[in-house]
């Protein structure tokens, strides 16, 4: 009698901070994912509204381990969860506190991760449905509109965390990398991919998003709500400077790794003047706007 074939397995990590409310609806719906035995990990970053003493009773009734905490902000928070599983399973899944899953958004995604070059690190990534806080759908993301690549993945992040799967390679380089000089941990998942790997981007909403008023990201919110966060954060902070700090922690972590031509367009950036980064053939960014928008940096100086 042949023997069954093992499923998938997949250790999900997800970073809490304080998010009680809709923890629940989200531990329900990893732990019911389809054709994959999940295991979950949760490093909690500090909260204080109740969040961990679930956590605690869960992880006694041995439905998640829970890992030290401590406040780190979300992105070391993610790459620690990293770092701490990545020898142990085949694949990494991230995963926010107040999403619900689709029941089939883990097998969807390994086995399109098992259909690659298992010789290479590599990562899934997928759309989603934006909804209210009470889980009304509000609209499907199009994150990807014109295909993603190295070079469309250095000055713009179209890859959302939650829906992210990376394999054990992928998981393992991003470990070694450590946690300084990273600006956002699923774009630096998805450069480290595409920098060294391939990336494979899902035209399939895997997740009902809730946006709430605190999400680090803006997707899912209005133009003028999207256009106000960005000059915030990239005009009036210091944000550009993360985003080429990022870039420079890419060349000296991976370089050896990475393809001569990918090399050859890092160094472009990362050594080359204003005027001539204006003028890289190809597109950067998905949208026409943001495009513009980019190259006008370049020749003012600001990236």
């Amino acid at each position: 009698m042949p023997h069954a074939k093992s499923k998938p397995e997949v250790a999900v990590v997800m970073s809490t901070y304080n998010g009680a409310r809709y923890l629940e609806e989200q531990v329900e719906s990893i732990l019911a994912q389809e054709g994959v035995d999940v295991r979950l990990y949760v490093r909690d970053d500090g909260s204080t509204d109740g969040t961990v003493e679930k956590l605690e009773r869960w992880a006694s009734a041995g439905t998640l381990e829970l890992l030290d905490g401590g406040n780190l902000g979300v992105t070391r928070s993610f790459l620690l969860l990293v770092s701490q599983v990545a020898e142990r399973h085949p694949y990494v899944a991230l995963a926010d506190q107040d999403d619900v899953w689709h029941t089939n958004k883990l097998l969807r995604a390994t086995t399109r991760l098992s259909e690659l070059d298992p010789s290479l690190p590599a990562a899934y990534c997928s759309e989603y449905t934006y909804c209210d806080q009470d889980l009304v759908p509000r609209g499907r993301s199009h994150l990807n509109r014109i295909g993603v690549d190295f070079q469309r993945m250095l000055y713009e992040n179209v890859t959302s965390g939650n829906t992210m799967v990376m394999n054990q390679l992928l998981a393992r380089a991003v470990s070694r990398a450590g946690l300084e000089g990273v600006y956002t941990h699923d774009w630096w998942v998805s450069l480290v991919a595409t920098a060294i790997g391939t990336l494979v981007f899902d035209d399939f909403s895997s997740l009902e998003y809730r946006r709430l008023s605190n999400n680090a990201s803006a997707s899912g919110r209005g133009a003028k709500e999207v256009l106000a966060n960005r000059v915030r954060r990239y005009v009036a902070g210091d944000e550009l400077g993360l985003v080429t700090r990022q870039l420079e922690k890419l060349r000296d972590e991976y370089w050896d790794r990475m393809p001569d031509d990918r090399r050859r367009l890092l160094a472009h950036f990362l050594e080359d003047d204003g005027l001539s980064k204006a003028r890289t053939p190809g597109r950067l960014r998905q949208s026409e706007r943001d495009e513009v928008a980019l190259r006008a940096l370049f020749l003012l100086g600001r990236l």
